[in-house]
């Protein structure tokens, strides 16, 4: 049985990467960059601005860099989860270093997988109610 030191910590860490995907998953085919500076948020006056037809909220640079932070979240949630069970006594040294290096493995290729279907974007999640 885990120790626990980290357990919330990594599910809370796995949501963000969730969300995540989902902002980049909700951007569907790309960004359209609007005209005469319309954009999407916080007016002069701090109310909320409608958002134009169409709205595709963000660039391709910023989609890359969302991309890398769902890699690096799904990593900071493998590390806290594989810390944990080591210093809570679950796994061995040895164990924590294998099951370590199997995480980052099953990590990469699955986001190679998101990568190869153009991160789903687009499609539906089927596990959540409503999206």
């Amino acid at each position: 049985m885990s120790g626990g030191h980290f357990d919330y910590q990594q599910y809370r860490i796995n949501t963000i990467a969730d969300e995540i995907l989902d902002e980049i998953r909700k951007n569907k085919e790309g960004y359209e960059d609007y005209p005469d500076g319309v954009s999407y948020g916080y007016g002069e006056n701090g109310t909320i601005k409608e958002r134009p037809e169409g709205w595709q909220r963000y660039s391709g640079e910023t989609l890359k860099e969302f991309k890398e932070g769902v890699r690096l979240c799904k990593l900071a949630a493998a590390y806290a989860q594989r810390i944990d069970w080591l210093i809570s006594g679950d796994d061995s040294e040895s164990c924590f270093h294998k099951r370590l290096e199997e995480d980052i493995e099953k990590i990469g290729l699955e986001i190679k997988q998101l990568d190869e279907n153009n991160w789903n974007i687009g499609k539906k999640r089927e596990d959540v109610e409503g999206y």
